[in-house]
């Protein structure tokens, strides 16, 4: 399927409808148990990879003929196949230094958040692509967060925990920021997550381990590296911008080639593109911080997430709390810059 949503796979998501209308759509947030039995109740294991040797020509002294030996098969002994426990499905064939890292690890990782505050935790949406040969789980606090001066800028900080079982990632963690008035996410690591060393990503070695340990302490700092995100939130909320800087940030964030080098439909795209971020600007998702730092990377940031072409929903989803966000970067960088 295109959107590489399978049959074998798993999808819930809560009070909001999973991509494509597949998967379970919950009223209330699962425990660990439930989540685990709608979205993964499998895990990648490993078993051996054999090759077939071919039978070898028998000279036959009483019929004089030559025959063949049948043929055997050998363990391979430097690869092995990771497979689901469930269906026995192939999801990839490894060197003998991968080391899978359970469906079950990424939930111990992820209730690692909570620390002693049970409850505090809530798991989000979950779920494989790809057969499972692609997983993830986007775990919320309870509690969301208020941004000092946006009147309309609640803020729940969410955790997005990857794997992939088929050798073609790392598992990696990766914090993220919803403003809920209008659902647009920052990736607060694009700020200051790398600092805090609440972002993780270790490749699967024999050391994996060792790595979940690490990535256990990362998580259990996280609650307390989100007061510096606010803080971050905050400097930006309080540096105002005039219409004059607003322009220069449009230009900046989304600039126009040479007009010797594009076609008027090049620059009338980029135009239209800069008018939408002036319509976000001015309107309702933006009351009150429009004229602000804070305002023109919350703009900036739903223009990514709501009106920049995505290929799919999945696609809107994966940028929104999955893929890194380089754009966010920017444009805390640049409206810092412009900020008067």
């Amino acid at each position: 399927m295109g959107h590489e949503i399978t049959n074998s796979d798993g999808m819930f998501s809560v009070r909001q409808e999973p991509w494509h209308g597949l998967g379970t759509l919950l009223s209330e947030y699962p425990t660990r148990r439930e989540a685990q039995e709608v979205a993964h109740p499998w895990e990648p294991i490993e078993e051996p990879v054999y090759r077939r040797v071919p039978g070898q020509p028998v000279w036959d002294p009483f019929t004089g003929r030559t025959t063949h030996s049948p043929d055997t098969f050998e363990v391979i002994a430097d690869h092995k196949a990771i497979v689901r426990s469930d269906t026995s499905d192939l999801l990839d064939v490894q060197n003998g230094t991968y080391e899978p890292v359970l469906n079950e690890t990424m939930y111990d990782i992820a209730e690692a958040i909570e620390g002693e505050a049970k409850g505090s935790v809530r798991f989000e949406t979950g779920g494989s692509l790809k057969g499972g040969r692609k997983v993830w789980l986007l775990v919320r606090l309870n509690d969301p967060l208020q941004v000092v001066g946006d009147p309309r800028g609640a803020t729940v900080p969410y955790f997005a925990l990857q794997n992939a079982h088929d050798g073609s990632g790392a598992f990696r963690g990766q914090a993220t920021m919803t403003r809920i008035v209008c659902a647009n996410t920052a990736i607060a690591s694009d700020i200051d997550a790398r600092a805090r060393g609440t972002e993780f990503t270790f490749r699967h070695t024999a050391s994996v381990h060792d790595r979940i340990e690490e990535a256990k302490a990362a998580l259990a700092g996280w609650r307390q590296g989100i007061q510096m995100w606010q803080e971050v939130s905050d400097h930006l909320n309080g540096l105002r911008v005039d219409q004059e800087a607003r322009e220069e940030f449009l230009a900046e964030f989304i600039p126009a080639p040479p007009p010797h080098m594009a076609s008027e439909r090049v620059m009338g795209n980029v135009e239209e593109a800069r008018q939408t971020m002036r319509t976000i600007l001015d309107g309702p998702t933006c009351e009150g911080i429009g004229h602000t730092a804070h305002g023109l990377v919350a703009a900036a940031i739903e223009y990514n997430q709501h009106y920049r072409r995505a290929r799919s929903q999945e696609t809107r989803f994966k940028r929104s709390y999955l893929d890194r966000s380089v754009i966010t970067a920017d444009a805390v960088e640049i409206a810092r810059k412009v900020a008067v």
